[in-house]
């Protein structure tokens, strides 16, 4: 990914917070609480350095998908499939590496997860929750992209998309907006929707651990890790072991990991 590719992609992720921001305040899922002093500011913190860490990686993914083939062709050349197939089933590939099942392993890894809770212990739901990630989080699912390109031959345009798609529902998924039931119930059938995520953000144990999906819902629906989207109307955000007082700032969310505290893991 070239600088100038970055630079585009960024304005069209910021272009799409200010876009869901403005439908945040006109149909709200939830009336925003009163009393999160530090909250925006700090997730907008961990905003900037998601999106330059990430750029980092993705670009180094994307040379990779580059590289790779040239080194031994991957099982998608070998097949010879098409190039647009390359990129459809690549894409599809890399939300199941990357948005399922490195999610899905830091819910069920007590060391991983100590990084995913920074994520999960936000106590209100918003676009700018969407990416409160902790580099270490980033790292992990882009481990699991360099072993996909790496296996698969996904090929960089598949790298790509998928950055960006993932990026621009990661926003449109975390938004605090009220979507009519019966379409967002609809549309997850495929697609990871607003509702449907919210379920993933409950306190409530057996809610966090499921609908772990990041574009496509099929990962869910087959591996049994869906829950219907009507959940989120009465769902409770954060995590009982996190005082949200505690996680007011930039650096404490990037220290969190690291206290004594104990974690408990969903």
């Amino acid at each position: 990914m070239s600088n100038q590719e970055y630079l585009r992609s960024i304005a069209v992720i910021v272009a799409v917070m200010a876009a869901v921001a403005l439908f945040e305040a006109v149909i709200p899922l939830f009336a925003r609480p009163t009393t999160l002093p530090g909250r925006r500011r700090a997730n907008l913190a961990m905003t900037a350095q998601t999106l330059l860490f990430t750029y980092v990686l993705t670009t180094a993914v994307a040379a990779a998908a580059l590289v790779v083939p040239l080194a031994s062709p991957g099982l998608m050349t070998l097949a010879g499939l098409p190039a647009i197939a390359q990129i459809i089933l690549g894409v599809v590939a890399l939300d199941f590496a990357y948005g399922y099942a490195a999610h899905r392993t830091m819910h069920a890894s007590a060391t991983l997860w100590r990084f995913h809770r920074v994520h999960h212990s936000d106590d209100f739901v918003d676009v700018t929750t969407s990416f409160r990630t902790h580099p270490v989080e980033i790292a992990w699912r882009h481990l699991w992209l360099f072993a996909t390109v790496g296996a698969l031959g996904v090929p960089a345009a598949a790298v790509v998309t998928f950055r960006v798609l993932s990026a621009v529902n990661g926003i449109l998924e975390h938004a605090n907006v009220r979507v009519a039931p019966a379409l967002d119930a609809a549309l997850a059938r495929v697609w990871v929707t607003p509702n449907m995520h919210k379920v993933h953000h409950s306190r409530d144990q057996a809610e966090t651990n499921s609908n772990y999906g990041n574009l496509l819902t099929l990962h869910d629906w087959v591996l049994g890790t869906f829950v219907p989207t009507e959940r989120a109307f009465s769902v409770r955000y954060g995590l009982d072991d996190v005082n949200p007082a505690e996680t007011r700032s930039f650096c404490a969310l990037l220290a969190m990991p690291m206290t004594r505290k104990a974690a408990k893991q969903p």
